[in-house]
């Protein structure tokens, strides 16, 4: 077996056709049929059905195609690093984050590395934490920033920080109030539900409401925060979340945040264990946590605390 094998079948697991795959891949068919017949051999399992449409991929196929693809992805960043030893770190870098999350990071995270990384193609990929544990494993992001807690098994995680929660709502037509809100007071509140259930913000609002015996009174969930200030807008209730999403709303006298007592969530950074972090992810996570650090000095990380 080797990568070639490989790459010629990913390409016909995709096209399912051997004509087409062997268009893709600019190579005559017979020498296509060859090599995918000395792969079936090698590994002694039929990968494709031949018949009249085409070729389709047997069960077989489908387990090997992801694990083929985490090789030739591994394969294609084996060859950038060792060319990136000569010059600084290049080329794309996918980053998993939170909807809500992406609206605080992402602007400065992409002003700092195109200062400093030019060569970087940031591109980011928005999803709940579960969702992006799972990119993690298969390759799909190379660093992603995950709500604890999350499991750790061949994953390489790093303390990023703390970031207390919030209640959010309208804000008061006088003076508004900043002191925090303690858990009990959640009881008497229509709650706009934001986020996946058990997951993040939710799994740690409903587990310490639980554990100190208060009922909540939820009317409403949605997923990201953007819907959740429409509907908070609209009269519907309040959400708890991170201050730091609606930092402009609150700045702008629309919304109002006020800690809730005892309630955060640890962030950590991420990358898959079982390869090694390019150059480019390993400069990309330093320029995150600077990032981070000026955000929170310049408070425009409220209720966050740095964990490294």
């Amino acid at each position: 077996m080797d990568l070639r094998q490989l790459r010629y079948f990913v390409v016909l697991a995709n096209q399912e056709h051997f004509g087409k795959a062997a268009s893709v891949l600019h190579v005559a068919q017979p020498a296509l049929t060859r090599q995918i017949r000395l792969l079936e051999e090698e590994l002694g399992v039929q990968l494709f059905v031949r018949h009249s449409r085409g070729a389709s991929p047997t069960e077989e196929a489908a387990f090997l195609l992801e694990r083929a693809s985490f090789l030739l992805h591994y394969a294609e960043q084996l060859k950038q690093d060792m060319s990136a030893l000569q010059r600084n770190p290049s080329g794309p870098l996918a980053i998993g984050i939170a909807p809500g999350l992406a609206m605080t990071l992402a602007a400065p995270l992409t002003r700092a590395v195109r200062e400093c990384l030019p060569e970087v193609r940031l591109r980011f990929v928005q999803a709940f934490s579960p969702a992006l544990h799972d990119m993690l494993l298969k390759g799909q992001v190379d660093l992603a920033i995950l709500n604890g807690p999350v499991p750790l098994a061949n994953l390489v995680a790093y303390p990023f920080l703390t970031e207390g929660l919030s209640l959010i709502g309208p804000a008061p037509g006088g003076k508004a109030r900043t002191a925090p809100v303690p858990l009990q007071a959640l009881a008497d509140v229509p709650l706009i539900m934001t986020g996946l259930a058990k997951s993040g913000v939710r799994l740690e609002l409903e587990a310490r409401a639980a554990h100190a015996g208060v009922s909540l009174n939820p009317v409403v969930e949605v997923e990201t925060i953007e819907v959740a200030k429409q509907l908070i807008r609209d009269g519907v209730g309040m959400t708890v979340h991170f201050a730091a999403t609606v930092l402009e709303d609150i700045e702008a006298g629309r919304l109002a945040a006020r800690p809730i007592e005892g309630l955060s969530l640890r962030r950590i950074l991420a990358h898959p264990s079982d390869r090694p972090a390019s150059r480019a992810t390993k400069a990309v996570a330093d320029i995150l946590r600077q990032v981070a650090r000026e955000l929170v000095a310049k408070k425009r990380w409220p209720h966050a605390e740095l964990d490294f």
